[in-house]
């Protein structure tokens, strides 16, 4: 008698159990995503220092042009593997109800279309090479199909963790895997292996995530499945591939446009510029979305707990994000002395800019996160249509004046856009365009005040250390962002919700 069969049954309804339903989560949902969240960015704190000093590091290890070299193949191939998962695992996050034979069908497809985008991307190579002119990123390309093909080994456990809210596993497994990365980058850039060095730490880290996934989440794919099961996935996930891939066209076409026609170097300047300016942001913002897309999926059928949700979300992410980006555009020029070094003394125009625009971005960003947990897929692709046409119009229009011009474009189209985005996005949705405006109001006033403050204490003093000034600068903007919540009642109230967190966290800890 054959009792495999039914020992695979029982183990499929003990992972159905264990990884598909969400009832519990229901309970105590605040304290869960207090906790979740407080967790990650406890994670995130720690890589932004590990991503801190190897930035510190690395940049005086390496040149603008290793950057840019990288920069080229990844604004080309990075378009391609958003098909990589086509939305699926937002869909596993977001549906109130799934089995295991829908992951499994879900996991079956990624897999094999990354497979197809893995081969697609190696056959980009010579086309690179001839779009560029640049003999070296034929080898980039190879290494980074392989990568594309192994990250998608992982997809849906790493999505059913974030739908367990699991995210303190998920938080130091991600720690660990940005060390070790890290550190193999560091050595082969101290080696002597330039632009190798980048390209380890964009393979590592996934392969690494790959690898501690499966080890940590149990939930194994069955080999029996019905892709039928998953045709309503498919279709929620249609939108959200729709729109990841028009924005990613427009978002990226700045790199292409400034590798084509201005070079490598100022490709390499304005990347890094970039990503500097969004390292402290993403390691608030990423957290923070990751816990609320599970979160206000739970509550989609709840307009009111929705609601407030949303609003304590929003509030906290632009409390800590405005200010600080107030704080990185009046210091620019220090900051990129400290952390790059003077070879990328040119960066700091380009993040004055581009922090203008970051300056909103953070919470604009959270109206497209209402429209995927809300199901409406549909208006959240038809949005970055719209959004992707004027991005795009606005960077071969800047990109006339240089590498300046194109993060000017940048800005202009990004304020342009704020009220139509919010008008359209929210339309119909649980969050009101007034609780939207509400909710940044202080924040930004406060921060734009504490800017002007640390900017006259920057001219004042600019005589300092760069260290010192900026230590100094940031303490005196801190100080008087704080003091500014408790100058009225309304902002006092508000100010509290930042404690009340911390009390629900330390209540639910103890």
């Amino acid at each position: 008698m054959n009792l495999t069969p039914l020992k695979e049954e029982t183990v499929l309804e003990e992972n159905k159990d264990r990884w598909f339903e969400t009832k519990h989560l229901h309970t105590d949902l605040k304290s869960r995503s207090v906790k979740g969240g407080f967790s990650t960015i406890a994670g995130q704190v720690v890589s932004f220092a590990i991503n801190i000093v190897s930035t510190i590091l690395l940049a005086r290890l390496l040149t603008p042009q290793d950057y840019g070299l990288v920069a080229m193949v990844t604004a080309v191939t990075g378009f391609v593997t958003i098909f990589n998962d086509l939305g699926l695992s937002s869909a596993v996050i977001q549906k109130e109800q799934i089995n295991q034979q829908q992951v499994s069908a879900v996991f079956w497809i990624n897999l094999f279309i990354s497979l197809g985008i893995a081969i697609i991307v190696a056959l980009l190579a010579p086309l690179l090479v001839s779009f560029y002119n640049e003999e070296r990123l034929f080898n980039i390309t190879l290494v980074f199909s392989v990568g594309i093909f192994v990250s998608s080994l992982s997809l849906q456990h790493n999505a059913l963790m974030k739908r367990q809210m699991k995210f303190e596993s998920l938080a130091l497994m991600n720690t660990v895997n940005a060390f070790l990365s890290v550190l193999c980058g560091i050595l082969l850039a101290w080696l002597g292996f330039g632009y190798w060095a980048i390209v380890s730490i964009t393979i590592l880290f996934p392969t690494f995530n790959t690898v501690a996934l499966w080890f940590i989440c149990d939930w194994r794919p069955s080999f029996a499945f019905d892709t039928r099961n998953v045709r309503s996935f498919i279709q929620f996930g249609a939108g959200i591939t729709g729109f990841d891939l028009i924005n990613y066209f427009s978002r990226n076409m700045d790199n292409v446009l400034i590798g084509k026609y201005i070079g490598s170097v100022a490709l390499g300047l304005y990347t890094k510029a970039y990503q500097l300016l969004l390292l402290p942001i993403t390691q608030l913002r990423n957290p923070l979305n990751s816990v609320a897309l599970p979160a206000l999926s739970t509550l989609q059928n709840d307009r009111g707990k929705y609601r407030n949700y949303y609003k304590r979300f929003l509030f906290i992410l632009a409390f800590f994000s405005m200010p600080a980006v107030s704080f990185m555009a009046v210091f620019s020029e220090e900051l990129i002395l400290i952390v790059l070094g003077e070879q990328w003394i040119e960066a700091s125009s380009i993040f004055r800019i581009l922090a203008i625009a970051a300056f909103i971005q953070p919470t604009l960003g959270t109206i497209g996160l209402v429209m995927i947990t809300t199901g409406d897929t549909k208006r959240y692709f038809i949005w970055g249509c719209i959004n992707a046409v004027l991005v795009v119009s606005a960077f071969l229009i800047g990109v006339q004046w240089g590498v300046d011009g194109v993060a000017k474009a940048y800005v202009a189209v990004t304020y342009l856009l704020f009220f139509p985005a919010l008008f359209y996005s929210l339309h119909g949705s649980p969050v009101p365009v007034a609780l939207f405006l509400k909710e940044i109001t202080f924040p930004a006033i406060f921060s734009i005040i504490c800017g002007i403050a640390m900017y006259i204490y920057r001219g004042y003093f600019i005589y300092l250390n760069d260290i010192i000034l900026s230590i100094t600068g940031f303490s005196v903007g801190a100080l008087l962002y704080l003091m500014l919540w408790f100058v009225c009642k309304a902002s006092r109230e508000r100010v509290m919700q930042v404690f009340e967190i911390r009390h629900v966290l330390l209540k639910k800890i103890n």
